[in-house]
């Protein structure tokens, strides 16, 4: 059975105050996804005057920046991820350092007991 790993209140808080700004980004990213999917799937009229290629260019000027948008929010999604991820490895760090301050504590301590029990014990 995996045993579960306690976050320490600053991962915890760092999770929460990163969440609102990766949801944000998500929202826009399906949004913009959809929007993408809408203008792919609309019937493909093939033109025949120079008015409809003007408007078939337009088009495809239109898909061409959404799919830029959607890579821009894509990219500042993993950015937010990332700047995240590296606030958790830095707070998991921090732990760990304070873990072996206090293992080294605790076993200082354990050797100082156990030789004042020997010196009571035969002294």
């Amino acid at each position: 059975m995996a045993s579960k790993t306690k976050m320490s209140l600053g991962t915890i808080n760092t999770i929460l105050n990163t969440a609102p700004l990766i949801l944000q980004g998500a929202t826009r990213l399906v949004r913009l996804i959809k929007e993408r999917n809408k203008i792919e799937n609309m019937e493909e009229n093939i033109p025949v005057t120079m008015d409809g290629f003007a408007k078939e260019i337009e088009h495809i000027h239109d898909r061409i920046d959404a799919g830029n948008e959607s890579d821009l929010e894509q990219i500042k999604l993993i950015e937010e991820l990332a700047r995240q991820n590296e606030l958790l490895a830095s707070s998991l760090k921090k732990t760990g350092q304070r873990l072996a301050l206090i293992t080294g504590i605790l076993c200082l301590t354990l050797i100082m007991v156990l030789v004042l029990i020997f010196m009571i014990l035969f002294v």
